[in-house]
């Protein structure tokens, strides 16, 4: 079953905190589990998941159902919850903020902060990632990809929306090269964010690093979601053509609809 990195590690999660390896036994402990650990906004990705490995299973396809109306409701708003404008950071404030605490940074949190700013924000699909000299034929489901060659770049294989957009190949421009190598440089073997025992971060992994970054320097409990919240909310500003919002959504691999979504029109 191709699951994203996202899919992948919200599964486990739930696993972990119902205890069973069937969720679909019990659906309403697993849609409890899930209540106590994600918000509402990001729940309907793990239901996406739900659906996905229990098809058969109505309990989840009914809760999808209930929750269409108020997922449209978020998506069509373009404002933020009362959570996400009190974390809300500019885009020209994170990348002052990037810049000010450069040299107070470790080398994992410099390569974060530059994969996260240094190119439009993606989710968070930089882990399980394969460092590789060139590209391959085919690619291992599950994984995305470091080409990492005199002109580097990105190949995205394994993310949610994959089976819209297919493979994505993002350039990777000097400035980011320069922090990857640099924090390719501290770790054995080139790996790309691994745990000391040798398995890549999970996904959950990244996307709290992100947010102690921003603890730490900044006191705001801002992580990858409203990085892309506040990306779009400055670059979708004023009338934009739809091959404009077209480029600006491919690069968040998502659609211009919910780019637009995306940006919060009481903070611009």
């Amino acid at each position: 079953m191709d699951l994203t990195a996202s899919h992948r590690s919200s599964l486990k999660m739930l696993r972990e905190d119902t205890g069973v390896e069937d969720l679909s036994v019990n659906p309403e402990a697993t849609l409890a589990a899930m209540a106590a650990r994600y918000s509402l906004s990001s729940s309907r990705a793990v239901l996406t998941m739900l659906r996905k490995v229990y098809p058969d299973n109505k309990k989840f396809e009914q809760e999808m159902k209930d929750r269409y109306t108020v997922f449209k409701k978020i998506d069509n708003a373009q404002q933020p919850t009362e959570k996400q404008e009190v974390n809300f950071v500019s885009w020209d404030n994170v990348i002052a903020f990037r810049d000010q605490y450069y040299d107070d940074m470790t080398p994992t949190q410099r390569l974060l902060m530059a994969l996260y700013t240094r190119i439009p924000p993606v989710r968070a699909d930089y882990t399980p990632m394969k460092i590789i000299p060139r590209k391959l034929a085919k690619y291992e489901d599950g994984f995305n990809y470091l080409v990492w060659a005199k002109k580097p770049y990105f190949i995205f294989h394994s993310y949610k929306t994959h089976s819209t957009y297919g493979d994505l190949i993002f350039s990777i421009p000097k400035d980011l090269a320069k922090e990857i190598a640099a924090y390719l440089s501290t770790v054995p073997d080139q790996t790309f964010l691994f745990e000391a025992n040798g398995k890549p971060w999970p996904a959950a992994r990244l996307a709290v690093e992100v947010r102690k970054i921003f603890q730490k320097f900044h006191g705001l409990n801002t992580g990858i979601n409203l990085l892309r919240h506040a990306y779009d909310t400055k670059f979708y500003e004023g009338h934009k053509s739809l091959a404009e919002m077209t480029k600006l959504s491919m690069a968040m691999m998502h659609s211009p609809m919910l780019g637009q979504a995306y940006r919060f029109l009481s903070l611009e």
